[in-house]
């Protein structure tokens, strides 16, 4: 809906009072993180002390409250990895910090982490679930990107790459949510061997056995 005349950029009217997009975007998470992912709009609506319609008018539908809840969880969580990846001393330290940068950022904002995953009402189920991928893998991309080109390698793979990276971390992340086992570094240092050794680990592939000539 356009904007008034008049009326700020973020904020919704409604009986005269107004409702700052920032404070009812704070105020859903505060409520999700005490009661969980099956938070209503209505119930936001009351924790920020507004109407349903004023949440609509400064927020817009479930899908945008999902939408803007993802970009700042998505913002943490690449400020977060960021700080840790800095600190790495080479390339396989890198690759770790990510991943227990991932992980411990869903474990502190766990309630938001699975509102957001869970994706809202639309029925583009496909935009829905990429929603926190697209806007983590871009900035994955970036730094795959970068390695790549810096060994040489061809840097295209990169959006793959990331795309792959942030779809089993996500798995894995839920899953570990859910059964709260193995301990967040014991869990990076597993993702990590695979993603960095791949199944066989670093040992060569055994000389096949039996066969129609054998």
């Amino acid at each position: 809906m356009p904007r008034g005349r008049g009326r700020p950029a973020g904020r919704a009217t409604a009986d005269g009072a107004l409702a700052d997009r920032a404070a009812l975007l704070d105020a859903a998470e505060l409520l999700i993180r005490a009661r969980g992912p099956g938070v209503t709009l209505a119930a936001i609506a009351a924790q920020a002390g507004v109407t349903k319609p004023m949440v609509y008018r400064g927020l817009g539908d479930k899908d945008a409250v999902v939408q803007a809840l993802a970009e700042r969880l998505v913002a943490r969580m690449t400020r977060d990895v960021r700080a840790l990846v800095a600190g790495a001393t080479g390339p396989r330290d890198q690759l770790q910090r990510f991943v227990a940068g991932y992980l411990g950022q869903a474990a502190a904002d766990r309630n938001v982490y699975l509102y957001v995953t869970a994706g809202g009402s639309s029925d583009d189920r496909v935009r829905q679930a990429l929603l926190l991928a697209d806007r983590s893998a871009h900035q994955f991309a970036e730094g795959i990107a970068a390695m790549r080109r810096a060994n040489g390698a061809d840097p295209a793979v990169a959006a793959a790459w990331s795309y792959g990276l942030i779809g089993m971390l996500h798995f894995v992340t839920l899953w570990w949510l859910r059964d709260g086992a193995p301990d967040q570094a014991t869990l990076a240092a597993q993702i990590t061997e695979l993603l960095w050794s791949g199944l066989g680990g670093d040992r060569p592939d055994p000389p096949p056995t039996g066969g129609p000539n054998a």
